[in-house]
Formats: C-alpha cells, structure tokens, sequence
C-alpha cells in the first residue's frame, strides 16, 4: 500500500496531464471547430459561455494539485497555485474586459489595439499556464 507522499503525486500525476489534456483539446478543437461550424452570433455566444467554465475547471484542478503538491514540494506548489490563480484571474478580469471590446460595435483604432492586446495577453497566459503544468509533471 502506498503511503500518503506516493499516494498524492499519483493523483497529480493523473490530475496534470488530465487538466493540459482538456485546456490543449480545447484550444485545438473545441474553440476553433465552434467559429468553422456556427454562425458568429451563436459561436459568440457558445464561446462567452465555455471560457468562463473552462478557466473555472481548470483553476480548480489547478488549485487541487497545487494544494497537494505544496506540502512536498513548496516551490512547485506555489507555482501552481501561481498557475491555479492566473486561470482565476482570467475567468473574473480578462474575458469581461475582452468581451466588453469585443462588445463595442464600431471600434476605433485603440479600441481594436486593447483588444488585440487583451486576447494576445490572454494567450500568453494560458500558454504558460500549459508550459508551467508540463514542466512542473516531470519534476514530480
């Protein structure tokens, strides 16, 4: 029977590569087949919907792993729970303030750069959210 340190990186070797796994089938399926097969009102719609769940999934997924990993390992823990608050920072913050550019009908120039700008940020972050994720799976 495994003791308690062995038993808790099992479950964050299963939860990682679990929460990266759905965060890149997202990314690479989901997001783009929804803008290929529906119309834009309801791609809108359906995307304004799924991210706010997304990052509530993958913060908690996140926060779990971090919350396990802490206690064995505390830089790597508060790196993913450095991770685990980025995803909760961009479901309350970012996509409301993406969605309210997104929202203005005829933008002026800044308005398309702050966009540009917010959902270039956006992916940046969820990018290294996936790298941090990765590289922290093999270190433990």
């Amino acid at each position: 029977m495994p003791d308690l340190q062995n038993l808790v990186f099992i479950i964050v070797k299963f939860l990682i590569p679990f929460l990266v796994g759905s965060l890149i089938f997202f990314s690479i399926i989901v997001a783009p087949t929804t803008f290929v097969n529906l119309d834009q009102k309801n791609a809108r719609i359906f995307i304004r919907n799924i991210f706010p769940k997304i990052y509530l999934w993958a913060h908690i997924l996140s926060l779990i792993v971090g919350l396990l990993i802490i206690f064995y390992e505390l830089i790597l823990g508060l790196i993913v729970l450095l991770v685990s608050s980025g995803f909760l920072f961009s479901r309350q913050y970012l996509v409301k303030w993406i969605n309210a550019v997104s929202d203005i009908k005829v933008k002026n120039k800044k308005q398309k750069k702050k966009f540009e700008f917010l959902h270039t940020f956006s992916v940046l972050i969820f990018i290294s959210q996936i790298i941090c994720l990765s590289v922290i799976y093999f270190y433990v």
